[in-house]
């Protein structure tokens, strides 16, 4: 149990004077502001009110800042960059028990095995006061949530018994500030008992309940994914985000450059980032993955419902209604939804929009922080894309295997993941492939070799390639999915490996036969034991000269000799664009090869690498951490991955 203080409301001020007096920390509680309240730097204790029923902006921005500057690197130097780990120690007096559960719930996200560096270090030189709920806003649901109390989360916990505050002792930081600047006594028996009085007095004040228990959150959602209520309520969206931005367990965020006015120096900064934003799943080459607006409204309840909870085990709602309040058209309220769901009906299967695997985590630097990286070798392949062979100034390999991805940093413009498009190897040098379609690969194909880029990864999971060994395997590839599959053909048809698979087809399609990639090295597979090798383009205009099929990828396949192919015994590997993958993997399946011996590597906005940004994710699944490459009975019953 806990151990309990008492302290006079004189003593109380007197104690956060002397905090403001300590220069040493930043001291912030809540103040009003208008007829609202609000989170900011204390001048005198007669500011501080613990009487409010919640603040506009919840206290997560003091630990994942609304705009935050990462790192800052000189422009007229090739690569110089320092992570900005300045950070302050900060005393924040008044978080309410719901906001305190919150932040627990970002622990489990931001120090996980990939740690945020920057808010770890934010969170252990933060002491915390909580204190207990003395006035509900109307519109929150803490106690529906059981997030109204908490007895841990926190250093001090303060609670107004009438004439004086009871202060409960969370950790050794608390008492020893206590010890240091407060003048308290130890609790009677009555002061516990007038606690428990207090909390039980405010859970009468709550308006609002959700009808249905928050471990029934995720079994309802799932049942009602195609419920008409998201369309209907998304209707009236204004799709301005506000709901995530006040939101306690919205976590999401974005990452960009900023360039000082002389163009010499910038700045890597971190804004908050929201799923309602239309451009939020936005890749490069332009595609948005989840357009309409109600499925972007839907994604809201379900990460909050489902996804967060099959995946940390939490219900990613504190019932604070912020978001209700912050909301003009009236949509946002997570209990109106559950209440309106309560009486649909409920799935066994909570987990089918999550994938449960463990992934090994290889970047061990500062979250963000890139290696410096060398171009060693530019070679033109089309008119819009270009081969790079990149080394790492470190000389350590870079690891990883066919299918995972790098960042690439270029200060000043940003950063921009690509597929790795050479095979592994213990060289510290590796290759990628780069279409010209956005800022950061256009700046890419301005620079020359010696010239240096920041490089984060290898990320996520890539081809199993042990698991092939033994199989035939069917390697399909459309357009620039050729990037990563190239990784992957020359790992097999590698000398040392050959042996290891058995027959090897590959089929490759492209628009136009100049947009056909790396002719010289498909000529050299063409040559190699047991290999077939079939090449189409979409059209061919007249004057250019090509000799290979003509139409759509799926036109090679009833060229394959499928009376000779061990379908059960055959791997088929699947790259290329969205709209390739429905009608590639039915031809699959007609060959007789089953689900399970299919692998889908998948193009969304990886921004973080790390599973943390939020903005590639599919339904429950992050595709920088469980994938890019997925196995499609895994992933074929979710929604959002072939759409």
């Amino acid at each position: 149990m806990n151990q309990i203080k008492t302290i006079s409301k004189n003593d109380l001020n007197n104690f956060i004077n002397k905090l403001i007096q300590d220069k040493n920390y930043e001291v912030v509680g809540v103040k009003s502001k208008d007829k609202r309240y609000v989170f900011d730097q204390l001048e005198n204790a007669s500011e501080l009110r613990l009487d409010h029923d919640v603040t506009i902006i919840p206290p997560k921005k003091y630990f994942l800042p609304q705009y935050e500057t990462l790192m800052k690197y000189d422009l007229e130097k090739q690569f110089e960059v320092k992570p900005n780990m300045e950070i302050k120690p900060r005393i924040i007096i008044g978080i309410h028990p719901y906001d305190v559960i919150a932040l627990e719930q970002m622990d489990k996200v931001y120090l996980d095995s990939q740690t945020d560096d920057f808010y770890k270090k934010r969170r252990e030189v933060t002491i915390i006061i909580a204190s207990d709920i003395q006035n509900v806003s109307e519109c929150s649901f803490a106690a529906s949530m059981n997030t109204n109390t908490t007895d841990k989360g926190f250093d001090l916990l303060l609670t107004n018994i009438e004439t004086k505050y009871a202060i409960t002792i969370g950790s050794e930081k608390g008492k020893r500030l206590l010890e240091k600047y407060a003048k308290t006594e130890d609790a009677k028996e009555v002061d516990i008992k007038k606690i428990d009085e207090v909390r039980k007095k405010t859970l009468r004040k709550y308006k609002k309940k959700v009808i249905l228990p928050k471990e029934e959150w995720s079994s309802v959602l799932v049942a009602n994914y195609d419920s008409g209520i998201w369309e209907e309520r998304s209707d009236r969206c204004i799709e301005c985000s506000s709901c995530t931005m006040v939101c306690p367990t919205c976590y999401c965020y974005d990452v960009k450059d900023e360039v000082s006015l002389n163009l010499k120096t910038g700045n890597r900064i971190r804004t908050w980032d929201g799923c309602l934003l239309k451009d939020f799943t936005k890749v490069g080459s332009g595609e948005v993955f989840r357009e309409e607006i109600k499925d972007r409204y839907r994604h809201r309840f379900f990460r909050k419902g489902n996804y967060l909870h099959e995946r940390y085990g939490f219900v990613a709602c504190v019932g604070c209604g912020r978001c209700s309040i912050a909301c003009l058209p009236d949509i946002a309220d997570p209990s109106d939804v559950i209440n309106s769901l309560s009486h649909h009906k409920k799935s066994d299967d909570t987990s089918k929009f999550f994938i449960k695997q463990e992934t090994k985590i290889a970047e061990t630097n500062i979250i963000h922080m890139p290696r410096k990286a060398t171009i060693k070798r530019i070679e033109k392949l089309t008119d819009a894309e270009k081969l790079f062979e990149i080394e790492l100034d470190d000389k350590k390999p870079l690891g990883g295997k066919p299918g995972q991805f790098v960042e690439v940093s270029i200060f000043g413009v940003g950063e921009a993941p690509f597929g790795l498009a050479s095979p592994p190897s213990d060289s510290p040098s590796f290759e990628i492939a780069v279409r010209k379609v956005g800022n950061v690969t256009s700046k890419l194909h301005k620079m020359s070799v010696g010239d240096k880029i920041g490089i984060r990864g290898p990320f996520g999971n890539g081809f199993d390639v042990k698991a092939m060994e033994g199989k035939n395997l069917m390697l399909t590839a459309g357009g620039i999915g050729m990037y990563p599959m190239r990784s992957l053909i020359n790992y097999v048809l590698d000398k040392k490996n050959r042996k290891k698979f058995k027959q090897i087809i590959i089929l490759y399609g492209a628009k136009r036969p100049k947009e056909i990639l790396f002719t010289n090295e498909i000529e050299e597979w063409k040559k190699c034991d047991d290999t077939v090798c079939k090449l189409t383009v979409d059209r061919c205009e007249q004057g250019e000269c090509w000799q290979g099929d003509i139409g759509l990828i799926t036109t090679l396949f009833p060229k394959i000799r499928v009376d000779k192919l061990d379908s059960k015994n055959t791997i088929a590997v699947v790259v290329g664009p969205p709209v390739m993958y429905k009608f590639v993997i039915k031809s699959l399946q007609t060959m007789g090869i089953p689900d399970e011996n299919i692998f889908v590597s998948l193009e969304r906005r990886m921004k973080c690498g790390v599973g943390k940004c939020g903005h590639c994710q599919i339904n429950g699944v992050y595709v920088c951490k469980e994938g890019p490459v997925f196995n499609y009975k895994e992933i074929k019953n979710l929604p959002e991955a072939f759409e």
